[in-house]
């Protein structure tokens, strides 16, 4: 057994606090806790990694990893950065003039 410690986004903890109150609601065969919910939950994942490299993908780095490649062709450097569009990016701050009156 390996111990490990796991920053959660509130929304994952919703979700193992969630399924945790279900699969212990009604069972009185034994309890159920954090970690044996949360190692069911990765074992059962089916985890897109296309979507989750692109939600972590830092665009200056892509960048410079395109730039640095020997057999650059620009009709794979503007597929790869429309896959990007929209999916990557610091979001910009709204300005008074973008505030809605």
């Amino acid at each position: 057994m390996k111990r490990l410690q796991v920053v959660m986004s509130p929304d994952a903890w919703k979700a193992v606090e969630e399924l945790c109150a279900e699969a212990n609601h009604g069972f009185e065969g034994g309890t159920i806790n954090y970690s044996d919910t949360i190692n069911e939950m990765v074992l059962c994942a089916r985890v897109d990694v296309k979507a989750l490299q692109l939600k972590h993908t830092d665009l200056r780095r892509a960048l410079r990893v395109m730039a640095g490649k020997e057999d650059l062709d620009l009709e794979s450097v503007l597929k790869a950065l429309g896959d990007l569009q929209g999916k990557v990016g610091k979001k910009r701050k709204q300005t008074p003039m973008d505030e809605e009156f």
